[in-house]
């Protein structure tokens, strides 16, 4: 029973001492996925994609983008992702084997994405449907982190003011095409770092956290 409470122990101390360190020294996994819908447990994922930011700084050279071979492609979907079923079907990557790699990478970081309900809700289900070792991690929303930011600056914001496209104009950053989950993960990334260069001091993971995040742990229902 003590052993189990100081391991307990220990583990909060440990998160506690990762949370308050300065935002640019943790790692992060920026991710966006293509679906058929939104909503997790009617529709699939169609693609994911994803880079790393290590020390503050985007990596290039850690960019990629998967689809999935189980992804059921329909004509809406096709209008609006531009991925059709041959390209499925030559370039898909095997359900398991797109998602041990993805917990792989996971690891020791904290998920980004902008509006966290899509991503973190298909990630749950996809995690539900392959015998995966549980993954607990934290996670930044760059939609609630400028939500938060405009609400206490008092701003009023219109409807549809904070799409990805639109948060990312206040910050003087590009207009990308939207509806590419590589593009919209790399647009993501972008945000937060100038989300954070915008803060009148260096902020921490842990503001960044209470500002716009939380902590996830995803689990298996399949043995």
């Amino acid at each position: 029973m003590v052993k189990h409470v100081l391991k307990a122990l220990h583990h909060w101390q440990s998160r506690r001492q990762e949370t308050s360190r300065p935002w640019h020294e943790a790692s992060y996994f920026v991710l966006d996925m293509e679906t058929t819908g939104l909503d997790p447990k009617q529709h699939q994922v169609i693609s994911l994609g994803w880079v790393l930011i290590e020390n503050g700084v985007i990596q290039l050279d850690t960019a990629q983008h998967l689809l999935l071979d189980s992804a059921q492609i329909d004509d809406t979907s096709v209008g609006i992702h531009m991925i059709t079923d041959a390209d499925v079907l030559e370039q898909g990557r095997r359900h398991e084997s797109v998602l041990r790699y993805l917990r792989q990478i996971m690891k020791d970081k904290v998920l980004v994405a902008h509006y966290s309900p899509l991503e973190l809700g298909f990630l749950r289900s996809l995690w539900q449907t392959q015998p995966m070792p549980s993954l607990a991690f934290p996670w930044l929303d760059t939609m609630q982190i400028e939500r938060h930011r405009r609400e206490r600056a008092q701003e009023v914001i219109q409807e549809g003011g904070y799409r990805l496209a639109v948060c990312r104009e206040r910050y003087g950053l590009p207009d990308y095409p939207g509806h590419d989950a590589l593009t919209d993960a790399m647009a993501t990334a972008e945000l937060l770092l100038a989300q954070t260069a915008h803060f009148h001091h260096t902020p921490s993971l842990q503001e960044l956290i209470k500002l716009g995040g939380g902590r996830v742990n995803l689990t298996s229902k399949v043995s």
